[in-house]
């Protein structure tokens, strides 16, 4: 039977077993501590990175967790599970595991950080005009209910699948989840400057890959796909070297989309994989995305309006709240045994895949 013990009910609980499944297997750690903000019981928070294998390995393969902060359970269960195996490396490879990206929205149990921004969104150049999103500007004034009912909701949706009816799903996902710079309480804000998070995953691939000459990137979240199912999102363009290299190590369904919830993806600004290219200019970066299913679509949009709703709108009903985030925990993080043992066995399955991979570059 798949152990469930690697999943944890807290942003303390999974960061002690992950750190103890490190130091197991002799990998070196090393921790960046928010210097601002704490837990909900006052824990202190982190970004831990772990490095199995040779510091100044050619080859460094990255696994990263919790960039959307609650959707870092899993992918803590996933790392620690696969360092639980006493893994074997290949010659002059490492494998570097950062946990809790987002540390603030991990403990929280929330996706954002600590100024309702999402991490994800936040990785652009400050210095230049912020991106424009027109479409979430008409967005945000339908979405940003003060009220929580059946009633509003469909309303709400009725609104949304106008609007998706008259712009087309490219440019309705755009305006939904594309990010925006402008409504500092509306759902995907990009921010007005780089979160602590930002920084501190800066300094930590400058720290631990800057050496290396090939490096594979791979993010864990959850919601897009199909229940108890990953699916993967490779973001490098057709018939590029890098897209090639995804395609070789994971297999076609890397590359095609397949099982994705969403019918068109949006054009996505200041993510966490444009990072890491841009700042390995002298690597070769191979990044992909994979998302463990969840729910359909519909309810994960349902789920980011009550994300908002809970931050802005939810302490005036206590009540209400707690109802409402029973659900929102629900959608990223579901307690169902069988999705969990899905995450652990599949998990498993790609991050050997990556390892072999970069082994073989």
């Amino acid at each position: 039977m798949t152990d469930l013990a690697s999943f944890s009910d807290s942003y303390a609980e999974a960061r002690r077993k992950f750190l103890e499944a490190a130091r197991l297997v002799g990998a070196k750690l090393t921790s960046y501590q928010h210097p601002a903000q704490r837990g909900p019981g006052g824990e202190a928070l982190y970004l831990d990175v772990s490095v199995l294998g040779p510091g100044n390995a050619a080859r460094v393969f990255v696994v990263g967790s919790g960039t959307h902060g609650i959707e870092g359970y899993s992918g803590s269960a996933a790392q620690r599970a696969w360092l639980r195996g006493k893994p074997r490396l290949p010659k002059d490879t490492a494998v570097v595991f950062f946990h809790a990206q987002n540390p603030w929205g991990f403990a929280h149990k929330t996706r954002t950080t600590e100024e309702n921004v999402d991490l994800n969104r936040n990785f652009i150049d400050f210095s230049k005009p912020l991106p424009a999103n027109p479409g979430y500007a008409e967005l945000h004034p339908q979405i940003a209910t003060p009220r929580w009912d059946e009633e509003v909701l469909k309303d709400i949706f009725r609104w949304l699948d106008a609007y998706r009816e008259k712009l087309g799903e490219k440019a309705y996902s755009d305006a939904f989840n594309g990010g925006q710079y402008t409504q500092a309480d509306g759902i995907y804000y990009g921010g007005a400057r780089p979160q602590w998070a930002n920084r501190a995953f800066r300094a930590a691939v400058e720290t631990h890959l800057e050496k290396a000459r090939s490096v594979a990137f791979l993010d864990l979240h959850t919601g897009i796909g199909p229940w108890c199912e990953h699916i993967y999102l490779c973001f490098h363009p057709e018939g590029s070297p890098a897209r090639e290299r995804a395609r070789a190590w994971w297999g076609e369904r890397a590359v095609n989309l397949q099982g994705v919830t969403h019918k068109k993806l949006a054009t996505y600004s200041g993510t966490i994989i444009d990072a890491v290219a841009q700042m390995l200019p002298r690597a070769e970066v191979t990044s992909i995305v994979v998302e463990f299913g969840t729910l359909a679509r519909r309810d994960m949009q349902r789920a980011s309006l009550a994300q908002r709703w809970m931050r802005f709108e939810g302490p005036r009903d206590p009540v209400l709240a707690a109802q409402v985030r029973r659900e929102y925990e629900a959608a990223y993080y579901p307690a169902d045994p069988e999705w969990r043992k899905a995450v652990l066995q599949q998990s498993q399955d790609f991050i050997d895949r990556g390892v072999a991979g970069i082994s073989s570059t």
